[in-house]
């Protein structure tokens, strides 16, 4: 069976109370200050399910290449088969790894995660022009599909229900209007991520758009809470008895 034809299974963490079926994967993609990664991590949490974060794949590669000391270019502009060959060369010798830690599923390079450091401003400045090398995204699909052999899956990312998993029973698509999500940004790279938002609706492989059929949610206004509880309403809305 491809890892893209999602069955549903019952969830240990529910299935003494609800015995019902719950989807294996379920999707969550939006742009940058969407509050997919806050909305994700609480989702699995709640379900027992394991959280993934595909963004935090791009980055670790991206982070790897800077301590290799590859030349990236500096603009998206810039990507041609030539300066794309070094990061497609050092992503095919790197021995990195997917490995699950406190629920969560992380992309290890030689044994070790690089949380913090992949949430630097180099890094952040790196990940996308890294994002917008097909065979870069190729590699990274195909390990974001692995994931599904550690069990239930929230995965969050900008291409999840699009690209990754197209045929996921339950997906989201979280966004908020432009002076919500600035005002979210303020004081963490507020130009990077809108630029990245931008170079990514227009990629041609993996672009940031909605799958034509996720759920799509505005939570401008909204708290945490009550668009967590919209969440949870479609999930309990899926649990149904006998449904594929």
């Amino acid at each position: 069976m491809s890892t893209t034809d999602i069955p549903t299974q019952p969830n240990s963490a529910t299935r003494t109370n609800h015995p019902l079926m719950l989807p294996v994967v379920i999707t969550m993609d939006g742009p940058s200050a969407s509050g997919k990664g806050t909305l994700a991590r609480r989702l699995a949490k709640e379900l027992g399910y394991t959280y993934v974060d595909s963004g935090a794949m791009y980055r670790t590669l991206a982070w790897y290449c800077l301590q290799k000391q590859l030349p990236l270019p500096v603009k998206a502009a810039e990507l041609t088969p030539e300066t794309e060959k070094p990061v497609i060369s050092l992503m095919r010798r790197w021995k990195a790894e997917l490995k699950i830690v406190e629920g969560a599923i992380w992309l290890q390079v030689d044994g070790y995660f690089p949380k913090a450091e992949i949430r630097s401003d180099v890094v952040e400045k790196a990940v996308p022009i890294i994002a917008q090398i097909g065979k870069v995204r190729d590699w990274m699909v195909a390990r974001q599909r692995d994931c599904v052999k550690f069990g239930p899956l929230v995965m969050e990312g900008r291409d999840i229900g699009t690209e990754v998993f197209p045929l996921a029973t339950l997906k989201f698509f979280l966004d908020a209007n432009p002076a919500a999500r600035a005002k979210r940004m303020q004081g963490r790279g507020n130009t990077a991520c809108t630029e990245r938002d931008k170079l990514d609706m227009n990629r041609r492989q993996g672009a940031l758009i909605p799958a034509l059929d996720a759920i799509r949610v505005d939570n401008t206004g909204q708290t945490v809470d009550e668009t967590f509880a919209l969440l949870m309403e479609h999930v309990r809305a899926r649990m149904k008895p006998g449904q594929p």
